[in-house]
């Protein structure tokens, strides 16, 4: 029977179990350099750039820094040079310092304003045993927690996580060629077993001695229902990866290892079905075209030894079930032995989940959300229900703080403003992690002959920025029926800067790379799930988009790239510039980035690539056509590039941002 052909692009938005790079906070330096150039002369991604990052791979080598802009509260221009493993690294280390959200912010988030005592609960599970809270369906429910009248908003959960992994056997190492899924090493595995093997990337007959075109080693895994699959290189004196793969060679997990002591993370997977399933041992600088053809590599690069532990066994996950109602907003960190913690609704969606890495350094001061662990998620629930808070991915004691409140806006009778500021600013950078405490930027009048565009046209495109924002943030939000939903974005162009009173926050539209220091497009101060900071800023950048075509390396990101000879300049121009301004008030509002490189259009989607679908020029890349379509807040799978798997509702996350008291 013929195999079907290998599909390596990451499918499942909402069951996706990717253990993605993920990425962080460094500073920049005041007038860096322009972005470094991509491979193809306009910016766009070759076919294999592009198959690399839809498996979550990064463009860059491992180890060449946290250099530029932050990845996770930008709208990028370029990804070859973002190496997003050191960026998690740097902001994980920022998160574990971070100084915990203060009572009297606590209590400012917490129903009523009051600060309920903290509910400590520990699992009823023996010390182990596993298998007996393992899934939100058998877990353990926790009736006092949550933001209803008399419940407390605040626990702590303690427990342990059984070593319930089988004694491991040797394997030997297989025979070449071993590289493509029909060709796979048989483990033995059947479930519940587990190999040690050793290994070589660089031989056989795609090897160094052989047609170069790449090694890789693959191993086959049968698994039972409930089983996780886990496989963790070590050794390797070269930057290595493992990948888990379905029998179509559907991407489901990666997992790497750097030398010298360097980032390692194991692939898992979780799988409720069983069923056989394939390992990949490679190197990260390179990439198999075909999973079922073992020649089709892009190229061989160093030849390295490497050590395979790989098994699948029922290991102990722990499951706190707790009921929340429309709006909630939840945070959980694990600490301890753990490394894993997700939010998985009644339905089996998993909503949100990380896996050894903590992101909370990028909440603002004025968020009340736990941090500081080794894995922190947050999510805003769209409906009542309950919902499992699974802690996973190791073995010993844990403690688990998960924390629910209702959005910022809740406990203030506040509208939310957001000011488009069209007139240039003097800012201090290090609000977005630069060093500039007086960058001038240029208003948008400065760069209106970039689109060939005049002075008399600037009053109707700050017009249609407005209304393009308007719809995004206002218009199409309103729709979800949010109790005391309210939110105005002002025409800075027409109305006075009240940017600095209660409930507004700022969007500066104008500036430079150069005169920001910041190697970005786009940039919001933070990522806020629940909008409990009111008055943030956000930049977009317009020399980029504004660029000439000619002899410009990143002509992609310039919007003369997408105008033609019929094109509506004013109306193309400012709903492109809208929607960058909503992706970055998207940010500060609470929504993190989703994939730019599957189907789902979102204006959440992570820079690099796909700017034709922020910009709204449609699949002909022409602005102004009939396939533009809309590009609007959306459900979508989490960015793979950062450190989260499942599917984020950023309409639903924007519309509750702006819940507000009744007055």
């Amino acid at each position: 029977m013929a195999m079907a052909r290998a599909r390596m692009v990451a499918a499942g938005a909402l069951t996706l179990a990717l253990s993605g790079t993920a990425i962080g906070m460094a500073s920049v330096a005041a007038g860096s350099a322009a972005p470094r150039a991509a491979t193809t002369e306009s910016g766009e991604l070759t076919p294999v750039e592009e198959a690399r990052l839809n498996a979550g791979r990064q463009l860059a080598r491992p180890g060449t820094g946290a250099t530029g802009a932050n990845p996770v509260i930008s709208y990028l221009p370029d990804l070859h040079g973002v190496d997003m493993m050191s960026w998690r690294r740097v902001l994980t280390e920022r998160s574990q310092g971070r100084a915990a959200p203060s009572a009297a912010v606590q209590a400012a988030a917490s129903p009523g304003g009051r600060l309920s005592p903290v509910l400590t609960y520990r699992e009823k599970e023996p010390a182990g045993v596993g298998g007996r809270n393992d899934t939100t369906w058998t877990g353990e429910r926790v009736t006092p927690f949550g933001t209803a009248a008399g419940a407390r908003n605040r626990m702590v959960v303690t427990g342990a996580l059984a070593d319930l992994s089988p004694t491991a056997r040797q394997l030997t190492p297989s025979a070449e060629d071993d590289g493509a899924i029909p060709l796979a090493r048989q483990t033995g595995i059947a479930g519940n077993g587990r190999i040690t093997v050793t290994g070589t990337i660089g031989d056989g007959p795609h090897g160094t001695r052989g047609d170069k075109s790449g090694d890789f080693d693959w191993y086959a895994v049968t698994a039972k229902p409930g089983e996780t699959i886990r496989a963790e290189l070590s050794g390797a004196d070269e930057y290595a990866t493992t990948m888990i793969a379905d029998a179509t060679g559907t991407l489901l997990a990666l997992g790497w290892q750097v030398p010298g002591g360097g980032d390692a993370q194991a692939a898992t997977y979780y799988t409720t079905t069983g069923g056989t399933f394939y390992v990949q041992v490679t190197l990260g600088s390179m990439w198999q075209k075909d999973s079922f053809d073992s020649g089709s590599g892009t190229g061989q690069g160093p030849t390295t030894r490497y050590s395979l532990n790989l098994g699948s066994w029922r290991s102990d996950r722990d499951a706190v079930v707790v009921h929340l109602r429309k709006g909630d907003v939840l945070g959980a960190s694990v600490a301890g032995q753990a490394k894993r913690v997700s939010v998985q609704r009644w339905d089996a969606q998993y909503v949100t989940g990380a896996t050894d890495a903590d992101l909370s350094f990028i909440y603002p001061e004025a968020s009340p959300l736990p941090g500081g662990g080794n894995a922190t998620v947050a999510y805003v629930a769209e409906a009542d229900g309950w919902y499992g808070v699974i802690t996973e991915n190791g073995v010993g004691r844990y403690t688990n703080t998960v924390e629910v409140y209702r959005p910022g806006g809740s406990e203030s009778a506040t509208p939310q403003t957001i000011y488009l500021d069209f007139d240039g600013a003097v800012i201090d950078t290090s609000i977005f992690g630069g060093d500039n405490p007086r960058a001038k930027l240029s208003p948008l009048k400065s760069f209106l002959a970039g689109w060939g565009l005049t002075e008399a046209d600037l009053p109707p495109l700050a017009e249609q920025i407005t209304a393009t924002a308007t719809e995004n943030l206002q218009a199409d939000l309103a729709r979800r029926g949010i109790p005391g939903f309210s939110v105005k974005v002002v025409n800075g162009l027409r109305a006075p800067d009240t940017f600095g009173r209660p409930g507004v926050s700022r969007i500066i539209i104008g500036g430079t790379i150069g005169e920001s220091g910041i190697e970005t497009v786009g940039i919001a101060q933070s990522i806020d799930p629940g909008n409990f900071e009111r008055a943030e800023t956000a930049l977009v950048l317009l020399d980029m988009m504004s660029a000439p075509v000619a002899g410009n390396p990143l002509s992609v990101v310039s919007l003369n790239s997408y105008i033609g000879t019929k094109t509506p300049r004013v109306k193309f121009v400012g709903r492109a510039i809208g929607n960058v301004v909503s992706h970055e008030a998207g940010h500060y509002i609470g929504n993190f980035h989703t994939d730019n490189g599957n189907l789902v259009s979102s204006l959440m989607d992570s820079g690099g690539r796909g700017f034709w679908r922020m910009f709204q020029a449609g699949p002909d890349k022409v602005g102004g056509t009939a396939d533009d379509g809309d590009t609007d807040f959306s459900t979508d799978r989490f960015s793979l590039w950062e450190p989260f798997f499942g599917a984020e509702d950023t309409a639903n996350v924007s519309a509750w941002a702006f819940a507000k008291r009744p007055s």
